[in-house]
């Protein structure tokens, strides 16, 4: 199907296409598939899960304006906001808090018996282990290498061969294809671009700390520079290939939180 649809696109000017919508099916190992939907328009991305149980739903937006994701809960009905300013923001609070918290542990212990001074020092000590915990951020991630293998045919088109390792281990297998190649406008896929940088570095900040997660197709890695065709996680055992694109309108409502759905809002550390 994606061949058809990209030879009548391939008629068509860029100018012409309103948004992109890319199909992803999921294929994971002892469950049953899924697939990820992404529609791309203007400076945002609606990204909706489906798996042969449920019904298709909007599980997260993003807005490259402010580089922001929006998770949206649909058990407790709720969403919340993450961005790359309040990520920081939290970052600062937290080391802020713990510069105040460790002065005051040396106050108390210069008025302490020797004996109780030994507790509070092993408190001290601890507290850079604390402060990923108290803002929620993590262990930053690996540093990834990318390694090309130059370019090879999947379902009938061309894309290049990627492969990502950490700390010599390979994790990801990618075939990653050209936006020109896909007939995607230079706008959506810049957009696109964006957003795996933006999932990338809010995941090194600790982003799935506050338990959120990010679907496979924006994991690919923001320094790869196309589309992802394929994106073989050797780790978790999924696979997830592109097989539909379609450049049809979409209304604005559908790039929305539902209008009777509430904000929760994570508190920023007390300086």
């Amino acid at each position: 199907m994606i061949r058809n649809l990209l030879l009548g696109a391939a008629f068509l000017a860029p100018s012409a296409f309103a948004d992109t919508t890319l199909i992803f099916d999921n294929q994971r190992q002892n469950a049953a598939p899924g697939a990820t939907r992404l529609v791309i328009k203007d400076n945002l991305i609606g990204i909706s899960e489906r798996s042969d149980t449920d019904t298709e739903r909007l599980v997260a937006l993003f807005n490259r304006s402010d580089s922001s994701f929006t998770f949206i809960n649909h058990e407790h009905r709720q969403f919340t906001v993450i961005s790359e300013a309040w990520m920081k923001q939290a970052t600062q609070r937290t080391k802020a808090a713990m510069k105040r918290m460790e002065s005051q542990m040396q106050q108390q212990m210069e008025n302490m018996p020797p004996q109780y001074r030994g507790m509070v020092q092993q408190g001290r000590m601890m507290m850079p282990m604390m402060a990923p915990m108290m803002s929620g951020a993590s262990t930053p991630a690996p540093t990834r290498t990318y390694m090309p293998f130059g370019a090879t045919n999947t379902d009938g088109f061309t894309c290049r061969r990627i492969d990502v390792m950490e700390n010599g281990k390979k994790v990801q297998q990618l075939c990653i294809a050209n936006a020109s190649a896909l007939k995607i406008p230079r706008s959506d896929y810049e957009t696109f671009q964006a957003m795996l940088g933006v999932t990338e570095r809010l995941s090194n900040q600790g982003l799935l700390s506050f338990g959120f997660k990010t679907p496979p197709v924006t994991q690919s890695g923001g320094k790869t520079q196309g589309i992802p065709v394929v994106i073989k996680d050797l780790t978790k055992q999924t696979t997830t290939i592109l097989r539909e694109t379609s450049f049809a309108p979409v209304a604005s409502e559908a790039l929305q939180a539902p209008k009777n759905y509430l904000e929760a809002k994570i508190p920023l550390p007390v300086m």
